[in-house]
């Protein structure tokens, strides 16, 4: 017999949006414009990355100006009853995009006023570019249910697009078992000020185990307490980045991840005792479903999937011993998830030897006893099922690969992978269905459904699923250094502050400018900022996403990345005009000479640092290696000399430099090592070339080091010393920083965070 799946389509009423006219559809307010039909935001022309709740609301609002729309309308409109949200955090959440993207303020608001306690008003003057224009206000959601007759779908007409605004289709095949449409019991189990996260349930459901800054020393350590409430009970006492917890099979045991002893994988009693190692280095251990071993990956965290060479997935024995390696055939591997026979491991991998090539990313299947893996098929299933894992429409079609989706556990009863994921534009925990031999059926539900970000879930054989609800912001801050000891002269200060991603500072040679990237536009691109007048202006707005700027030493001059439709290009601002194309296929430009004559860019498979003469664009090898990725190139401040970074391993890096001779080649007998704790990252010169700044990971946090250099030969002397710690609150996601004019601009983490439960009511 052909099988009858419902399917639940949400339509606005009361008349088809087809019947109007475009211009009817365009409300106008401020430098803004939003589509009724579409939910799309434009400022000045240019799209708003505006979707999901943000969204909705804000055409709700726009369509009722000056009047009362109370929270509870907005929750009875939005949230679906059985969809979990924490509401008040939910809208909460959505309401500080939604004025992020306007760019209007709580306390003085142009657009969005707060009546305390009660809801929201529009205030704002809506300009209507059409008379006929008036209309209909939103009515509400209705559902709308139809069935599938021989695997054929049926539509009706008026529901052939639905809150498109919002990213991504709101409309999912429903199973028809009586779990799918019971609705879930919500609860809360951390409620912290700061962060607890990466949660684990105990296999009965009876216990969670997570990671937490709550302890008054600050730093992350494991705790444990019993479901749905109880004291937690503190497993680490050290603070030292204890994090991904996984309990057994029987619940005795908890397998984590501890950046102690330079980082590894331990095992410590569910209850509290002494930790063992398990394994040097590795993250997001998992214990397969016997209990026997441990999955886990080794690589760095803050790096793009799609970059070869940075993640590899091992499997060793519970009770210790050499590791193996799984999968050999990926060039990135990551998350591995245990199938519940425990014969296969669910791998988010990457088989291309080139950076960002979307065709080569996907969940991958792979024999615990070797073989090749085999394709899941994930991203062809989203395609299909109208999601998308990245926004591939308009003028982000250009931004670089995300982070996948990523697995956190595979459910044998009903076959499903339950996993996180950046779809549609937000962070939600979604299932998709599974076959036994590790195909992705295309089968999608979205199971959280609220603004902020819902990370880290894990699943219990009760049917359970922990989750962590998360909020963060990234800024840009600046850290004064003493010229004599070159060590921080106060505590980091916050440049930017409005509520948007920033990324890659980069300071001008007087210390006057500070450019950088930031989301602020509704998408990537690039800003400088006069620090002294906070004045900001947007660097060469396009349809493109622009990253990584480099300015010049004078100010007057920026360099930055812009991929176009898979091609990549690195331009520099001009004086007057448009921006100049300085080369095609170069990854990233990262510094200029003093004189601006010269950029030192990087590209190319394995990568090489280029030095790129600026009126000729002509462009030759400085630094190379035949299998190691070289990159990250600075100039000292004289120009005599540059530093780089040397990828040696999936996660491991080491810190050089080199004397330049002109523009010739370096060869690698000529490197002089700075470096090699092997978690280092990009590094900068001190004002007088004296010290060698860096990032590294050699404390189990990403901080800044410093390492004195002799004034003749620029040979380490002495040890390396901290400059400044990123232990939280504030944390260094690898996002970019320049040391100039006595200072260091640098882009810094906030996450505040709580681990959430949804269960069925009558689950056991």
């Amino acid at each position: 017999m052909p099988r009858h799946d419902r399917v639940f389509v949400l339509h606005c009423t009361p008349k088809p949006v087809a019947a109007q006219s475009e211009s009817s559809l365009l409300l106008k307010f401020g430098p803004f414009e939003v589509n009724r039909r579409t939910g799309e935001l434009k400022k000045n022309g240019i799209r708003v990355r505006l979707s999901g709740q943000p969204s909705r609301i804000l055409l709700i609002l726009v369509e009722n100006p000056g009047k009362l729309t109370t929270r509870e309308e907005l929750r009875e409109r939005i949230w679906d009853e059985g969809t979990f949200v924490d509401f008040e955090g939910g809208l909460n959440a959505a309401m500080n995009k939604l004025r992020r993207a306007l760019n209007d303020s709580a306390d003085k608001p142009r657009y969005i006023e707060t009546i305390p306690s009660l809801g929201y008003r529009f205030i704002a003057h809506i300009d209507l570019h059409d008379s006929t224009a008036v209309a209909d206000r939103a009515s509400g959601v209705t559902i709308q249910k139809t069935e599938t007759k021989g695997g054929r779908r049926f539509w009706p007409v008026y529901a052939a697009i639905v809150f498109t605004g919002a990213g991504f289709l709101l409309a999912w095949r429903l199973n028809t078992t009586r779990d799918a449409q019971r609705p879930w019991k919500i609860t809360q189990l951390t409620i912290e000020a700061g962060v607890s996260e990466e949660p684990a349930l105990s296999p009965d459901g009876k216990l969670v185990a997570y990671s937490s800054d709550r302890s008054p020393e600050g730093g992350r350590d494991l705790y444990v307490q019993q479901v749905p409430g109880g004291q937690p009970i503190r497993l680490t006492f050290d603070g030292t980045g204890n994090t991904t917890p996984d309990f057994s099979p029987d619940g005795s045991r908890i397998v984590f991840r501890s950046n102690r002893d330079s980082g590894g994988i331990y095992v410590i009693p569910a209850l509290g005792g002494e930790a063992r190692l398990l394994a040097r280095d590795g993250r997001n251990p998992k214990f397969s479903p016997d209990g026997s071993q441990v999955a886990y990956w080794v690589g760095s965290p803050h790096m793009f999937v799609a970059v070869p060479g940075s993640g590899s997935v091992w499997v060793v024995a519970a009770t210790g011993g050499s590791p193996r390696r799984l999968a050999p055939d990926l060039t990135d591997a990551r998350h591995p998830v245990w199938s519940p026979d425990g014969k296969h491991l669910l791998i988010d991998g990457y088989t291309s030897n080139r950076v960002f090539d979307r065709s080569a990313l996907d969940w991958w299947v792979a024999s615990v006893d070797g073989g090749a893996p085999v394709q899941s098929g994930l991203y062809d299933a989203l395609e299909h099922s109208g999601l998308k894992a990245w926004d591939t429409d308009g003028p982000v079609k250009s931004l670089p690969l995300p982070d996948a989706p990523t697995p956190a556990c595979w459910v044998a009863a009903e076959g499903r992978v339950i996993f996180s994921g950046v779809i549609g534009g937000a962070t939600d925990i979604w299932e998709a269905a599974i076959t036994p031999n590790g195909k992705i059926a295309g089968d999608f539900r979205r199971l959280t459904a609220g603004a902020s970000n819902a990370l880290d879930p894990s699943c219990s054989t009760t049917g359970a699923v922990a989750f962590m609800n998360s909020d963060s912001r990234q800024d840009i801050w600046l850290l004064s250094l003493d010229p004599d000891r070159g060590m921080p002269g106060g505590a980091p200060q916050r440049v930017t502050n409005l509520l948007a991603v920033h990324e890659f500072a980069t300071l001008s040679g007087d210390g006057r400018y500070v450019a950088f990237g930031s989301t602020q536009s509704g998408r990537i691109n690039i800003w400088r900022r006069e620090l002294a007048t906070g004045k900001e202006t947007q660097v060469a707005d396009s349809t493109f996403i622009h990253r990584f700027p480099v300015i010049s030493p004078s100010g007057r001059r920026i360099a930055y990345s812009a991929d176009e439709n898979g091609r990549r290009f690195v331009y520099a601002t001009t004086s007057g005009g448009a921006p100049e194309k300085l080369c095609e296929g170069c990854l990233r430009a990262t510094d200029w000479s003093n004189d601006e004559k010269t950029v030192l860019t990087f590209g190319g498979n394995p990568y090489q640092i280029n030095i790129l003469d600026v009126v000729s664009h002509a462009q030759s090898a400085l630094l190379q290696h035949p299998t190691r990725q070289v990159l990250f190139g600075r100039f000292s401040a004289d120009n005599r000399w540059v530093s780089f970074t040397e990828r040696v391993g999936p996660g491991r890096a080491w810190i050089n430099i080199a004397h330049l001779e002109g523009r010739n080649p370096i060869p690698e007998s000529a490197w002089i090592p700075i470096s090699e704790e092997g978690s280092e990252d990009w590094a900068d010169w001190s004002d007088d070339d004296r010290i060698l700044y860096f990032t590294s990971g050699r404390d189990g946090y990403i901080c800044l080091w410093g390492q004195r250099l002799d004034a003749i030969s620029r040979r380490p002397v002495g040890e390396a010393f901290p400059v400044q710690h990123f232990h939280g609150p504030l944390y260094y996601g690898q996002e970019g920083w320049s040391a100039m004019h006595g200072r260091i601009a640098i882009a810094l983490r906030e996450d505040a965070g709580n681990i959430w439960m949804m269960s069925r009511p009558d689950a056991r």
